[in-house]
């Protein structure tokens, strides 16, 4: 499947979510979904024809020449008919196609890591100054009432220049606190009189009390969101966390803009999942995309 087609069923999945879809548009979507079941199912054939499974005496055989004698001796519709017949040490088709992921996944993020950590300081608040330019010459920054930002690390797009701006201009501004033991993210404000802690994965978070307001819903929101690695549909590398994504699952109404730097955006079609939210726009040194 080619990835224009992978563009339009994310085109479709978040208008549906928004908005609804027409008569025509759930059944382009329908249709495009079984292609690409197809396709899924046409690559999970092609690694279990390349999976061996452990006999009992420990030798290896190739899965293509056991389901092939087995075919000849009985009737066995389907690869995972095949598996659940037979007391084999392998692994179902899903299993291996997370595990790929999640390696596929790893190697990425310790190459954009290595890449990121080699700036130096001076780079980065001279890269983060360009970035936030562009979000502050925005529509999506200006008609945003509130403004959800992040408190960099490890050498991430700071987004200071965006909280001093929103300030001035009399906008709400507010920021992430993780909940551990939920897997939750929630938004609170912040002032210039703010106290801060350390939070999850050592990233500051405001020291929590009565008077500070939690965000819920509102109108006007822009949330300003880091990340690893994009590819050029907008899919999203984080750190595995999936914070961003079930919160914003929930506030699909929200605007969403994505700071990175112009070489944490890939060539090529990251691994993604259907619950992933892609960002509105992302912004780099070279402007919004």
């Amino acid at each position: 499947m080619n990835e224009g087609k992978i563009a339009r069923i994310n085109e479709l999945y978040h208008k549906s979510k928004a908005e609804g879809l027409t008569p025509k548009e759930k059944e382009e979507q329908k249709k495009l979904r079984k292609e690409y079941i197809e396709a899924i199912r046409g690559n999970m054939r092609a690694t279990l024809d390349h999976t061996s499974i452990q006999n009992e005496d420990g030798t290896l055989t190739p899965l293509r020449i056991v389901r092939q004698n087995n075919l000849a001796k009985k009737n066995v519709d389907t690869d995972s008919d095949f598996i659940k017949s037979n007391n084999y040490n392998v692994e179902s088709i899903e299993e291996i196609r997370q595990k790929k992921i999640t390696e596929h996944k790893k190697r990425i993020r310790k190459e954009l890591t290595e890449k990121r950590n080699a700036l130096s300081e001076r780079e980065v608040k001279q890269r983060s100054g360009i970035i936030c330019y562009h979000v502050l010459q925005s529509e999506e920054y200006k008609n945003a009432s509130s403004v959800c930002v992040y408190q960099a690390f490890r050498n991430e797009v700071s987004c200071d220049d965006i909280i001093d701006k929103a300030y001035e201009d009399g906008k709400q501004v507010f920021v992430p606190v993780v909940d551990d033991d939920k897997k939750t993210m929630d938004f609170y404000e912040i002032t210039t009189d703010t106290e801060w802690t350390e939070g999850s994965y050592g990233i500051k978070e405001p020291v929590i009390t009565n008077e500070m307001r939690k965000l819920t819903e509102a109108d006007n929101v822009l949330v300003i969101m880091p990340g690893l690695v994009f590819d050029k549909n907008k899919h999203r590398i984080g750190y595995g966390g999936g914070y961003y994504d079930k919160f914003l699952n929930e506030h699909m109404n929200y605007t969403k803009m994505a700071l990175c730097y112009s070489f944490q955006i890939v060539d090529y079609e990251l691994p993604y999942d259907e619950q992933d939210v892609l960002p509105d726009h992302i912004v780099t040194e070279d402007g919004v995309i």
